[in-house]
């Protein structure tokens, strides 16, 4: 009963959160407008949603905060895609330095835990090239996710949710926005939705029986390339973080339970599964662009799965050679590789 009521306790935090935000920025949306997004192009929004999600290790944050903005109409919902190009590659940080701090008595050992969260950012890179050439010249993701957001609004009745939400958040929210400014409850959201988003993935992880039992029911169903990318996409959907779920492989590849050809097509999943936190936002923000949002978040999983399922092997060939040949890794260049990772972006916001 008590891990149960844990994550309830949680899951209304990351509502209040997201109740926070879409109020406080709709009253802020000018000076949002005016000193954050003035300048926004392509490619600094891509930087800015990966430094971003890198920083606070959750493409949930940033994706439900864009979420919100779109719906607020503070962002177009060309901006918001490209943001999310980015917040796809950014989340992959959260992998790579568990590899790093995972302990393992031989180099090999390391590198076996590495070229897990390695495949991810490779994969994601891959990704964000191709999403933002077809976003970029044919607004492929943009148009797509709008059109479908206008045909399935009505029928997810997101209508009737955000007064559900007013309920049970208006209380306290009312309170804080009396007490003090909009800016500061809007940081204080910010910060409960890091906060929620990082314990939600525990606290179910808690329900399962904790870390280890979610490892042994992972390693389980690894004997099919199919079963393995769908239990990636269910785990990471409950879980609400693929941080967590492409993390739990780590130790499984330095002790040498899994290998990395048949980790990937659950990285695949888990890629595409990390999107619910992204759709549980859109439907209490209950808005058409904000709905749209979590359409485009979805549709990059799913073009990687159709282009990266059947060639998985290409992922696999890639990874060893970036691992073993290009940067020959150890420690101290994972470092420099994880410094590199998140000076790139900082560099193109400079820049662009």
């Amino acid at each position: 009963m008590k891990k149960w009521l844990n994550l309830a306790f949680f899951l209304y935090l990351f509502i209040f959160a997201i109740e926070t935000i879409k109020t406080t920025s709709l009253a802020l949306a000018p000076d949002i407008q005016n000193f954050l997004l003035h300048d926004m192009n392509p490619l600094k929004a891509i930087a800015t949603g990966w430094f971003t999600t890198a920083v606070v290790q959750s493409s949930g944050v940033v994706g439900s905060i864009t979420a919100a903005f779109a719906g607020n109409g503070i962002l177009s919902l060309e901006t918001a895609v490209y943001i999310l190009i980015g917040a796809s590659l950014g989340t992959t940080l959260t992998a790579l330095l568990i590899s790093i701090i995972t302990i393992s008595q031989k180099r090999r050992d390391f590198r076996h835990g590495f070229e897990i969260g390695l495949c991810y950012a490779l994969y994601s890179a891959l990704l964000v090239f191709i999403v933002f050439v077809l976003e970029f010249f044919f607004g492929a993701f943009s148009k797509t996710s709008l059109f479908l957001a206008s045909i399935i609004g009505d029928k997810i009745a997101l209508g009737k949710v955000p007064n559900v939400v007013e309920i049970v958040t208006s209380p306290i929210l009312n309170v804080l926005l009396e007490k003090t400014n909009n800016l500061i409850v809007f940081i204080f959201g910010f910060a409960i939705l890091i906060f929620a988003l990082r314990y939600i993935g525990k606290s179910i992880l808690e329900v399962f029986g904790g870390e280890e039992n979610t490892r042994k029911l992972i390693n389980k169903h690894f004997d099919s390339k199919i079963k393995v990318y769908f239990l990636g996409a269910f785990l990471t959907a409950i879980i609400f973080s693929s941080s967590i779920t492409i993390s739990l492989l780590v130790p499984l590849a330095v002790t040498r339970v899994i290998n990395l050809k048949k980790a990937i097509p659950f990285i695949l999943g888990a890629d595409l599964g990390t999107t619910t936190d992204v759709l549980l936002a859109s439907i209490i923000i209950g808005n058409e662009n904000a709905l749209a949002t979590f359409l485009a978040f979805f549709l990059f999983g799913l073009i990687g799965t159709l282009i990266f399922l059947p060639n998985t092997r290409f992922l696999y060939k890639i990874t060893k050679y970036t691992s073993k040949k290009l940067i020959h890794i150890s420690r101290k260049k994972a470092l420099y590789f994880l410094l590199a990772f998140l000076t790139i972006p900082l560099l193109m916001i400079w820049i662009f």
